[in-house]
């Protein structure tokens, strides 16, 4: 084997490793809250529900997934670009109205 094909063979093993850690994690991280989940179900909206328990953590997962790849292949810029704007959606998702009261507080913080 060539040096070029073992450090081919190496860096598809990490990033393997690294999908499946992802993965794994996202599953344990289910099955762990599942139960929970669905007790909390009739306590909440529907939309809250699905919103901040399913739909936040599965997109923060994939920004999470898109950074690390940005980052393994060099690529800084897009890599923080995809953490500030997925942190931005991500605290849109998660708390729709806060966002929303925050913003509309802006205009007395700066005194107009």
């Amino acid at each position: 084997m060539t040096q070029k094909n073992i450090k081919s063979i190496s860096s598809k093993k990490q990033f393997l490793t690294i999908r499946l850690s992802a993965i794994w994690s996202s599953l344990f991280l289910f099955f762990s809250q599942s139960a929970v989940a669905y007790a909390d179900a009739n306590a909440k909206d529907a939309s809250n529900y699905i919103l901040n328990d399913w739909i936040a953590p599965i997109f923060g997962v994939v920004v999470v997934y898109l950074v690390i790849k940005e980052f393994l292949n060099s690529k800084w810029i897009q890599g923080f670009a995809i953490l500030f704007f997925g942190g931005i959606i991500y605290a849109v998702i998660k708390d729709p109205t806060g966002i929303l009261n925050s913003l509309s507080n802006l205009k007395s913080y700066f005194g107009l």
